[in-house]
């Protein structure tokens, strides 16, 4: 077969009348094509690896993307974290302004017993900043809680939803006085019960509950929550409120301890 291609070469060179010898046209003319063939490959070949170096830029690339959208995500959380414990801090600067009196100590949520119905929390501040048992804690003029343990850098809120936490107690609109006695049942459907009423009471529904500051725990003026019913009690002709709170426990961030007050202690 070989010997067929080479003579059918050899009659093209002479055929083809031009000065090379016979030989260089047979090789030219058999070769040639294969000459063309193997160049086009080599393109092929130059194009696929220049397609792999841009596959692998583009990684690179797709790399930095994704570093920066990382850093700017980290950056987005670290704003809001800022714009909440700002604030944090404009409302208690108000309750500041209003209650002279009052010292406090700033503390972050540092965790949340997931096992407590009643959504306590810790905070990142002890007994080396001036926090005690039973001091109360604040979000804005809200009550959310009472210190119930501490150690030197961290201590353990009680929410208001707690059975354990009480607080002497008024309605701003009437005046009425009574007290805050939680059961374990309002507390799953995050309420806060205000007892102590009578049958008369004028109590209504939109009322806000503030603490009355008799006890010597709670100073006076910290919103507990507003009334959402008026009910009787079973077996008892006392009355209760059915008291909401304004905060959202599960979204508090920062919080204040207070710390001392007019009238702290004073039974």
């Amino acid at each position: 077969m070989l010997v067929v291609i080479l003579l059918a070469g050899i009659i093209a060179g002479v055929s083809s009348g031009n000065a090379a010898s016979p030989l260089t046209s047979v090789i030219s003319t058999v070769f040639s094509p294969l000459y063309r063939l193997s160049t086009a490959i080599s393109e092929k070949l130059d194009f696929v690896k220049g397609g792999f170096v841009s596959s692998a830029s583009y990684m690179d690339r797709v790399a930095e993307l994704e570093e920066q959208v990382a850093d700017y995500q980290k950056k987005l959380v670290d704003y809001e974290k800022m714009k909440k414990q700002i604030e944090a801090y404009e409302n208690f600067l108000g309750v500041k302004e209003k209650n002279p009196d009052f010292k406090f100590t700033a503390g972050t949520v540092i965790g949340r017993n997931s096992a407590d119905a009643f959504d306590s929390f810790e905070l990142n501040c002890g007994s080396n900043d001036g926090v005690s048992v039973n001091d109360p804690v604040i979000s804005g003029e809200y009550l959310i809680g009472i210190v119930s343990e501490v150690t030197p850098t961290t201590c353990i809120v009680l929410s208001v939803y707690d059975p354990k936490v009480n607080a002497a107690a008024y309605e701003i609109r009437t005046g009425e006085i009574g007290y805050t006695d939680t059961t374990v049942k309002m507390s799953l459907t995050a309420t806060v019960k205000f007892a102590g009423l009578t049958k008369d009471t004028a109590i209504a529904e939109g009322g806000i509950v503030c603490t009355s500051g008799v006890g010597g725990i709670f100073p006076r003026g910290l919103i507990i929550g507003t009334v959402k019913s008026v009910k009787q009690e079973e077996g008892d002709v006392s009355y209760y409120a059915e008291v909401t709170p304004q905060i959202d426990l599960g979204e508090v961030q920062d919080a204040f301890v207070i710390t001392d007050f007019e009238g702290k202690g004073n039974a």
